[in-house]
């Protein structure tokens, strides 16, 4: 989280902290000294000129002034601020902006973009009693919006303030949403982790969904399919499907997840995927051939079998007068990878009918779907299963809405 927390801190500061330098000469102010004004004048110059170093031997001149009112020292600590923001000297940035949030002479105009930066800088050094104060006092002048709401959450989660967490991150969400804007991943993150912290395990399951459909990433996705599968009463079948899906996410796969795919489909006689499966492992280098075990020797001596069969199991298939020799024909080419030709089969299967389970047809053929990117035929196939297989096919559904969103995200990768 802190890494995703830095990113949004960086690029939101960067833009705000824009408006810290006035294009006029500051000691031209009547309330500045032209003893303290004009190195900040100076200042003011050398930043625009995008020399820093002499910027702040500037403002430090500046500093050096004798008897200087609180809004010189205002006016010094924002430009002191700007300046170390744009230098990357984060420490610095982060006591000079709190020295002029916290000073009675900092004007009502400036209340908002330096509590703002106040927030962002106070959280991103882990000052989260500060955080929470400045963000109370942005709140009470209505200046927050989606950024600053996930700050303060995050700054309410790390004093361990869950409910404030989740009703901060969830302002932020709903706030990117209302500007048709995806919501924060800072605010995602903290809204799951409250809820759990809290015991909504149905919220943190629906909110890590919510995650993996705009963020994409393979953690969330190992996470969401290692949830269902810890379900009660799941099939063979399901685990199978779960683990197909798992398998389309190559970061996702750990090393028993490459065994426990092989050893569900070869206990459900597809050798050759078993085969195929364990051979991806090994060649990631996750696992071994001794790894894989007994499982390995069998699922290569039945994919040999398989493939010698395979011409007698699609004629025999397609003389069927019901669809479940196809809907068998079309798993075993699944093992193949010829995903094209198993959806011909699928098709033909639920066209005839006359399946064991009438919900195998369509999930099977979702899943085909996706395995070729036909993402929105795929969406509206899973969207008809019911029964014993539709919440895999509900999660096969949102990862195909994930990858129809962000095709080129590590997750897409088969």
């Amino acid at each position: 989280m802190k890494s995703i927390v830095r990113a949004a801190f960086v690029a939101c500061l960067m833009v705000t902290a824009a408006g810290t330098l006035a294009p006029s000469p500051v000691w031209a102010e009547d309330k500045l000294s032209a003893k303290v004004g004009k190195p900040l004048n100076d200042a003011i110059k050398s930043a625009q000129a995008n020399d820093f170093p002499g910027a702040l031997a500037h403002v430090k001149e500046a500093q050096a002034v004798d008897g200087r009112t609180p809004f010189e020292d205002y006016k010094i600590n924002t430009i002191l601020a700007y300046i170390s923001i744009q230098m990357k000297d984060y420490p610095t940035a982060t006591t000079a902006t709190e020295a002029a949030a916290d000073s009675p002479a900092m004007p009502d105009a400036d209340k908002k973009e330096m509590l703002h930066n106040a927030l962002l800088l106070a959280t991103q050094a882990n000052q989260y009693q500060k955080a929470i104060t400045y963000g109370t006092q942005l709140a009470a002048i209505n200046g927050m919006d989606a950024t600053t709401e996930a700050m303060l959450a995050r700054a309410y989660y790390e004093s361990k303030d869950f409910p404030n967490a989740q009703k901060y991150a969830q302002m932020s969400i709903d706030a990117s949403k209302a500007a048709n804007q995806p919501p924060s991943e800072v605010a995602l993150d903290i809204v799951m982790s409250s809820q759990a912290k809290q015991n909504d395990q149905a919220g943190a399951q629906q909110t890590l969904e919510n995650l993996a459909l705009n963020y994409n990433r393979a953690s969330d996705w190992s996470q969401l399919i290692d949830v269902a599968l810890g379900g009660k009463n799941v099939k063979d079948a399901d685990a199978l499907y779960l683990l197909r899906l798992k398998y389309m996410i190559p970061d996702a796969m750990r090393d028993f997840d490459y065994t426990s795919l092989a050893s569900v489909a070869d206990q459900q006689s597809y050798a050759t995927e078993a085969y195929s499966v364990l051979q991806k492992g090994i060649s990631s280098g996750k696992i071994t051939q001794a790894k894989a075990g007994a499982t390995y020797a069998h699922a290569k001596a039945g994919a040999a079998i398989d493939q010698k069969g395979l011409g007698e199991i699609a004629a025999s298939a397609e003389k069927a007068k019901t669809g479940q020799q196809d809907i068998k024909y079309a798993e075993d080419l699944w093992g193949y990878g010829r995903y094209a030709d198993a959806e011909a089969a699928a098709r033909r299967a639920i066209s005839k009918g006359g399946l064991k389970d009438p919900s195998e047809g369509p999930m099977l053929l979702g899943m085909l779907l996706v395995a070729q990117g036909k993402y929105d035929d795929a969406i509206a196939t899973l969207g008809q299963v019911t029964g014993t297989h539709a919440n895999t096919a509900h999660l096969w559904s949102v990862y195909a809405q994930a990858q129809k969103k962000s095709p080129s995200s590590t997750a897409a990768q088969h």
